[in-house]
């Protein structure tokens, strides 16, 4: 009988240990929800939730003194770039209104550095559970692995960038073009429109244009983007420019890269304002009003429109958009300034305008969807290579460098 009870004793005791270690765990688990923060004294809650980075880091709109860095999470975070020459030294963190923007999407622009030199980078972002009036709850740090990026340079005696347009949300085919942009070299790749059929929310921006540039450009090769007529219209459209802005907050910018002055303009809609199925609710009237203004002053006062071995206008549409009959206004600026070429998308086949055809004194290229033109400049010479997916070449020119 005693011995039974010494058994008994003894399973209770097994049965006791086993609850209070189940508890144990089980309380363990639960803790490990909560991270010790990186400041052991912060007074705010840290959890142990982690964003992900699911898109970039993307470069966007190089300059010779600056450049947009941005990518994406999946939880709300906040966001900082690491950089530096040689070594990972200096940091940004971005302000609104003296506010750190917290979202999912993060761009960060980078000013002060050198032309033409190389900087390491990598970027962070660190999760915002909570935006509390007082102490925030906050998450761990996610972080890119380190790349690098070269400033664009006017000293640089030569360049090489590469073309493409009206990807139309099929990301084999971005994958495609990407993978002919990187059997060459090249400083810089330009998508000129069209990267969607209309604008509907931030995960088809993500996953339709943005992820596969980014994992084409491999966080080091820049874009610059270019405006389509389909870019406006959707209901995301009015928020596109938190995405795709240069570095001005504007679509039509200028940019210096070697012996090339690149001129991107907004071609607009290819309709007036007043078509019914914009609902009125377009005025590209006045905005290009203002872009043609814009495009005056440059043209006229940028002395590397003047100095510059080549002009290269970068649009989507071939023919500047619909302009209510004034077309050839914005034609003539540019024959004024002495454009050496358009290149351009829109029509969805290949087509190169002579010089003279359209009242144009330099060739226009409108580019088809699924061809890259490689365009490679030196200080006398300009040349153009346009090729399919299969690398076919199917079009290929040079333009001499003339007295300006």
């Amino acid at each position: 009988m005693r011995y039974n009870e010494r058994r008994t004793r003894h399973a209770w005791c097994v049965v006791l240990m086993l609850v209070l270690m189940g508890s144990q765990a089980m309380a363990a688990r639960t803790s490990s929800k909560q991270a010790v923060d990186d400041d052991a004294n912060a007074p705010y809650k840290t959890f142990d939730s982690t964003p992900a980075i699911t898109m970039g880091p993307l470069l966007l709109d190089m300059a010779d003194t600056s450049v947009v860095i941005a990518w994406m999470t999946d939880a709300p975070s906040d966001a900082k770039v690491s950089y530096g020459e040689g070594k990972i030294e200096q940091e940004v963190v971005p302000q609104v209104d003296g506010l750190v923007p917290v979202g999912t999407m993060h761009r960060v622009v980078i000013r002060g550095l050198s032309p033409g030199h190389t900087y390491q980078y990598r970027v962070s972002s660190r999760r915002v559970i909570a935006l509390k009036p007082y102490w925030p709850d906050r998450g761990r740090t996610v972080e890119s692995p380190v790349d690098s990026f070269t400033t664009f340079d006017t000293a640089k005696p030569a360049t090489r960038f590469a073309v493409m347009t009206d990807t139309h949300e099929d990301v084999g085919r971005i994958q495609a073009l990407m993978r002919l942009v990187q059997q060459t070299p090249v400083d810089f790749v330009v998508h000129t429109g069209d990267s969607l059929n209309y604008g509907v929310n931030e995960n088809q921006l993500k996953d339709k244009f943005l992820e596969p540039m980014a994992a084409g450009l491999q966080g080091h090769l820049p874009l610059l983007y270019v405006r389509g007529n389909h870019e406006y219209r959707g209901e995301f459209a009015r928020s596109l420019g938190d995405y795709l802005h240069s570095q001005n907050g504007k679509y039509f910018y200028t940019r210096d890269q070697g012996p090339v002055h690149l001129v991107v303009v907004d071609t607009g809609e290819d309709k007036p304002d007043a078509t019914n199925v914009y609902a009125g609710l377009n005025n590209l009237r006045d905005y290009r009003q203002e872009e043609f203004a814009w495009l005056q002053q440059t043209l006229a006062d940028e002395a590397r429109t003047r100095t510059g071995p080549f002009t290269v206008v970068l649009g989507h549409d071939p023919e500047w958009g619909w302009l209510d009959g004034h077309n050839d206004a914005w034609m003539q600026l540019a024959n004024r300034a002495k454009v050496d070429l358009f290149i351009a998308g829109h029509l969805h086949h290949l087509k190169r305008f002579a010089p003279g055809s359209r009242g144009n004194d330099f060739p226009i290229l409108a580019l088809g969807q699924d061809q890259i033109a490689r365009v490679e400049a030196s200080e006398q010479e300009l040349k153009v290579i346009v090729v399919d997916r299969a690398g076919r070449t199917l079009d290929a020119f040079s333009i001499k460098r003339k007295s300006k």
